[in-house]
């Protein structure tokens, strides 16, 4: 498999990843977590980020985001999907999506401080789950549809 076939997989497993996965842990958390508002399966209108001008439903944007860290996923992973994808995912889950966006792009971008400096545990229990869970779910559907079986 070549460099583009593993972006596309990617993106198609990580927007999957993102509007199930992702929102269903989003929605557990919603339910039986105190501090977590962030409802699931929003279609509600949000600005991004990185144009400002531009308005997206909540769950379209996810989608995209989503894509996107899966095709950079993909290029991770490699040509050739091997190991214990499901564990790599989720590591990879928590560095980049985890870790990297949500504490560190995210709060720059949107001008606000990171839960990780103000040590909110009410959001960074969540954040870490779904990254993980995510990250973990992506990967585990690129080596399915990479290979139509798991490696």
């Amino acid at each position: 498999m070549n460099a583009l076939k593993s972006i596309i997989v990617g993106f198609i497993a990580g927007a999957i990843a993102a509007v199930t996965v992702q929102e269903f842990i989003s929605w557990l958390f919603v339910h039986y977590w105190t501090g977590w508002n962030v409802e699931p399966w929003s279609m509600e209108p949000t600005r991004s980020l990185i144009a400002p001008d531009i308005e997206v439903p909540w769950l379209v944007g996810t989608a995209v985001t989503g894509g996107l860290w899966g095709a950079l996923f993909g290029l991770i992973l490699g040509w050739r999907p091997e190991g214990m994808m499901t564990i790599r995912g989720a590591i990879l889950g928590l560095f980049g999506p985890g870790l990297i966006s949500a504490f560190t792009i995210v709060p720059y971008l949107s001008h606000q401080t990171s839960p990780l400096v103000e040590g909110n545990v009410e959001l960074i229990v969540p954040i870490l789950c779904i990254s993980a869970g995510f990250g973990a779910v992506a990967a585990w559907l690129y080596g399915l549809f990479s290979f139509g079986r798991l490696p």
